[in-house]
């Protein structure tokens, strides 16, 4: 279990996590920066929800920046008197790094998922009715002869999803209007679909199939066969981290996603994606990263302009995002630009960073690690 602490803008987040699983999380947003008051309670506060003392954790990870210098002074400054007090050991992970998993994490979600379900109540707990009773009356007989006799597939992943394992309960052949899913999740209107060889030569029928299943206000995420006899731990991840997205129930597609999305269904080029965090006037610290993470362009703090990044938008498509793309949205006008304001810090990306860190050993000295400012710590006095 690791303990990630994410202080480098306004957003004050702790999440626990272990194995991939965000265990519990705790975050907000605060426009006045009070991470000293809040981030110990934070901490508390994880630690009651999962049940989790703090001598248990493996590790503690930090958000080192760039960012706002005091933010990230008192991220790193709890991050250590953690570790010391705990003999613990402590991993730091690049701020912007951080919010691009978060990116990519929403990019996966566009590409797995049907667009847009359409609404069918509302409210809080709204209910939703699968299908009309005479079909259900229908279907009934046949969902429980699936049931009895599931592909291995079905059975394999079944094992992995019954019994309430994920965090959630998941009904295996339900109706939803005519037809019989897979998997559902009715708590976070999410349909699970295995799709056989068969599948690749009915993409249209299930196109539809997706629409008709949408009109309930369903999301449909879809796994090959092969997927989940070959690597069915990577598949139960998935389908946790699409279960845990806060914009379930529904799961509703943002324009980002909407745009992604349509752009990969048409065979479109690879996407870079690029994280901005405000520095002052109309500067930005920023890096841009492409879906594997890998780096294109190295963390710096820059003066943003109309010719900014020029050259690789002449070759690639490029998703900025962060408090830092607000302000550049007016100057920087390439048609290849996509401009979001939905993804930001948040200490439950720094997870799997976290723990490849933690299993390749690479921890930071406690008593010598310091914050990656990028640059002098700057205040009006000492302008003058």
């Amino acid at each position: 279990m690791i303990l990630c602490l994410e202080t480098s803008t306004k957003a004050c987040s702790v999440a626990l996590g272990k194995n991939g699983t965000v265990l519990a999380l705790k975050e907000s947003v605060d426009e006045q920066y009070s991470h000293a008051e809040n981030l110990t309670l934070y901490i508390e506060d994880v630690c009651k929800q999962s049940n989790t003392r703090l001598q248990d954790i493996d590790a503690v990870a930090v958000s080192k920046g760039p960012g706002s210098f005091t933010g990230l002074r008192i991220g790193v400054s709890v991050a250590k008197g953690l570790c010391y007090a705990l003999d613990k050991p402590l991993i730091a992970i690049n701020s912007l790094e951080g919010m691009t998993v978060g990116a990519i994490q929403k990019r996966v979600a566009a590409l797995r998922l049907s667009p847009n379900p359409s609404p069918q109540g509302e409210g809080n707990s709204p209910v939703y009715h699968t299908a009309e009773m005479n079909i259900w009356q229908g279907l009934k007989q046949r969902s429980r002869e699936m049931r009895k006799n599931p592909t291995p597939a079905e059975e394999l992943l079944w094992e992995k999803l019954r019994a309430n394992k994920t965090g959630y309960k998941i009904r295996r052949q339900h109706a939803i209007d005519k037809f019989i899913c897979d998997f559902v999740c009715l708590e976070k209107q999410l349909a699970i679909e295995l799709d056989g060889e068969i599948h690749q030569f009915q993409q249209e029928a299930d196109r539809h199939r997706e629409e008709i299943i949408g009109d309930k206000r369903f999301s449909v995420l879809r796994f090959s066969n092969d997927e989940i006899l070959n690597d069915i731990n990577s598949v139960v991840a998935e389908i946790k981290k699409i279960l845990d997205l806060e914009s379930l129930p529904p799961l509703r597609t943002t324009e980002l996603e909407a745009k992604v999305g349509s752009e990969a269904r048409e065979g479109g080029g690879a996407i870079l994606l690029c994280p901005m965090i405000d520095a002052r006037r109309m500067e930005v610290y920023c890096a841009v990263y492409d879906e594997q993470l890998n780096e294109i362009k190295k963390t710096s703090a820059d003066i943003i302009n109309e010719n900014s990044f020029s050259d690789l938008l002449q070759e690639h498509k490029i998703i900025f995002f962060g408090d830092g793309a607000a302000k550049c949205k007016s100057i920087i006008s390439h048609p290849n630009t996509i401009f979001t304001d939905d993804i930001n810090p948040s200490a439950q990306f720094m997870i799997p960073l976290a723990e490849k860190l933690f299993s390749e050993k690479k921890f930071e000295d406690v008593a010598y690690f310091e914050p990656f400012y990028l640059k002098d710590f700057f205040s009006p006095e000492s302008a003058h």
